[in-house]
């Protein structure tokens, strides 16, 4: 058994290597295949970028045979050697670092808490389906599936604004802060109370907003697992044994529910992220996907390339490591 456990680790690890590489390869190209060539899109054409652009068309040999250009690009990449970025002026590896930190904070709450609530809800839907919370929780959910990430994003600012229409009614409702990771006015960030609850704080409407976004996906998923768990022979058995309802849904249904769930959990990290470019630009939020925005604005090309680098290993990354929590809670699944 430790053997094929080996060897699955082995072969996973080999793809997922590959994968990577490819994405690499395929940014590298997809950047010379902008309009114009390599250089020009490398260097623009502005007297304050000179600078930048000699510096960037030396690190990437750009004046060198193509060959040799994807070489350098290799070695530079590896070694997080990422170049300046056009609008900053400053090394691509240094600005994507604090954003990369804030835009997994953003995430990572969302997705626990996304997590938890998701199959909170869908066991419990499960239990009483055809009842009324079943009943609710469904409708709800795919009201909020089929719900733009954006358009919810403006509700909650709406709702929670100074003048928001809930506060002439409700003088306790609270206000919310509308952008940024906390509080400007406490200075640059520091690990004191003053600003983890300033960050949390300023977390909320952002984090609350994809947690609307994905939960119906994940309940509704664990729901429909769990039904189609509950009609399975073993189930039976388990109940003409004399188990309580609780003891077959804690020993049984869950643990064989639970599978599908993890496969979806990973594919949604590419959706999440995904919404969270709608979401940190909505929310002023500046990590990763607002980074990314503003770098298609300001045609920041080396600052882009490597986002993409970043998102793309992200994905891999959360695949390989769901295809091992797949193995570990049904090793009768055999992993390609």
């Amino acid at each position: 058994m430790a053997g094929k456990v080996l060897r699955i680790v082995a072969r996973r690890s080999v793809n997922a290597a590959v994968t990577i590489f490819g994405i690499v390869c395929l940014n590298y190209v997809l950047v010379r295949l902008m309009p114009g060539n390599a250089v020009i899109s490398l260097t623009p054409h502005d007297p304050k970028y000179e600078g930048l652009a000699a510096y960037n068309r030396q690190l990437f040999g750009l004046d060198k045979p193509p060959w040799m250009q994807f070489l350098i690009y290799l070695e530079k990449t590896f070694t997080l050697d990422w170049g300046l970025s056009f609008h900053y002026q400053k090394p691509v590896f240094d600005i994507l670092m604090p954003d990369l930190g804030w835009t997994l904070l953003l995430v990572g709450t969302s997705t626990v808490i996304t997590i938890v609530l998701g199959m909170l809800i869908g066991s419990y839907a499960a239990v009483k389906r055809g009842k009324a919370f079943d009943l609710v929780s469904t409708g709800i959910g795919i009201f909020l599936y089929g719900m733009p990430t954006f358009w919810l994003g403006f509700m909650l600012l709406w709702g929670f604004a100074p003048n928001s229409f809930m506060r002439q009614y409700f003088s306790w409702w609270p206000v919310m802060p509308s952008n940024g990771y906390y509080d400007d006015r406490l200075g640059a960030w520091a690990w004191d109370w003053a600003h983890i609850s300033s960050t949390a704080v300023h977390l909320i409407l952002p984090s609350l907003c994809l947690t609307l976004g994905t939960l119906a996906g994940v309940s509704l998923v664990m729901r429909s697992s769990l039904i189609d768990v509950m009609t399975e022979d073993f189930v039976t058995t388990a109940k003409a044994k004399g188990l309580s309802d609780r003891q077959i849904l804690r020993r049984h249904i869950f643990p064989n529910g639970l599978p599908p769930m993890v496969s979806l959990i990973a594919l949604d990290l590419a959706f999440i992220i995904g919404g969270a470019y709608q979401i940190e630009v909505v929310f002023g939020y500046q990590g990763i996907g607002w980074e990314t925005i503003q770098a298609i604005y300001n045609l920041d090309y080396p600052l882009l390339q490597f986002i993409i680098v970043i998102g793309g290993v992200a994905i891999v990354i959360a695949n390989f490591i769901s295809d091992f929590i797949l193995l570990y809670l049904d090793p009768r699944i055999k992993i390609a």
